[in-house]
């Protein structure tokens, strides 16, 4: 296909322009120092124009590989996080833990806990306004938690672990009718059963005491250590008052030493002799009918 002539003078019009312009910028800069750095800083600012933009294209086309690298950074930063937290958490409790256990053994005496374990729990949950109240301790089955472990604190009994799971554990609190203890006041000999019956949590009552047993306002009220859920001579209360019970036994209003509506942490006992004291009992003859 022909182009019409008019096309043809155009673009050979065209082309000689730009040959005499070329021919004159050649003849200035050769010439001319003045306009020579002129051309050649004009060339240098479309260089830099051009250099810009592709170290921006670059910039953008690595975005994708900084990210990943910025995301494999932090989830380093992450896990180191979480294994140093983790470490400091387990320092705080073994600290916690080591004077919790002090006190304890400063309040019942070194040897009423040598076969006894200790394990710090936090609690989770605690009930207190319902007639079978309950805590959520944070220890479970991965921590050695077992059920029927006995739950205390430096100022008296908490409850029993009576259901686990991997990683918590159910305690019925000392603050529920189906929670008993067995219990004495001062050093007598003969205990009786330290039972919450509901009400003040602050408020319990010690029955089954023996007529000849001395009782007298502001004694301190202990284990007894006749079950092998709690070590003996542990202090859970005052003697507040006392009455006659059925003409056989006294009753006794305690004021409870632990306030549950201020736990926070607990220790979990765990009696290493238990196991061969409940086979043993387990061997004791029932009672005959009458």
């Amino acid at each position: 296909m022909k182009l019409p002539p008019l096309i043809y003078n155009s673009v050979g019009k065209f082309l000689l322009f730009v040959l005499l312009e070329t021919v004159c910028i050649l003849l200035l800069v050769k010439n001319s120092i003045i306009q020579q750095y002129r051309i050649m800083e004009g060339v240098r600012s479309v260089q830099s124009f051009f250099w810009q933009r592709s170290t921006k294209i670059k910039e953008y086309t690595s975005l994708s590989e900084r990210n990943r690298g910025l995301e494999e950074e932090n989830s380093r930063l992450l896990r180191q996080n979480i294994i140093y937290k983790n470490l400091l958490v387990r320092s705080q409790e073994e600290s916690r833990l080591e004077e919790l256990s002090s006190q304890l053994k400063l309040n019942a005496g070194d040897s009423s806990l040598v076969s006894y374990s200790f394990t710090l729990a936090k609690v989770v949950k605690n009930t207190l306004n319902t007639e079978h109240n309950y805590l959520i301790l944070d220890k479970g089955k991965r921590d050695g938690i077992t059920e029927d472990l006995g739950v205390v604190t430096p100022s008296g009994v908490v409850g029993i672990v009576r259901g686990v799971g991997e990683k918590f554990s159910y305690v019925l609190s000392f603050l529920n009718p189906k929670q008993s203890i067995s219990a004495k006041t001062g050093k007598a000999e003969s205990p009786g059963t330290l039972k919450w019956e509901g009400g003040s949590i602050y408020k319990a009552y010690l029955t089954e005491i023996p007529l000849n047993t001395e009782v007298a306002k502001g004694d301190t009220v202990y284990t007894s250590g006749n079950s092998s859920f709690f070590p003996s001579d542990i202090p859970v209360g005052k003697a507040v008052s006392f009455s006659i019970e059925n003409g056989a036994h006294k009753r006794v209003e305690v004021e409870l030493l632990q306030d549950f509506s201020n736990l926070d942490y607990v220790i979990i006992l765990r009696n290493e002799d238990k196991r061969e004291i409940d086979s043993l009992s387990a061997l004791v003859p029932p009672s005959p009918k009458k």
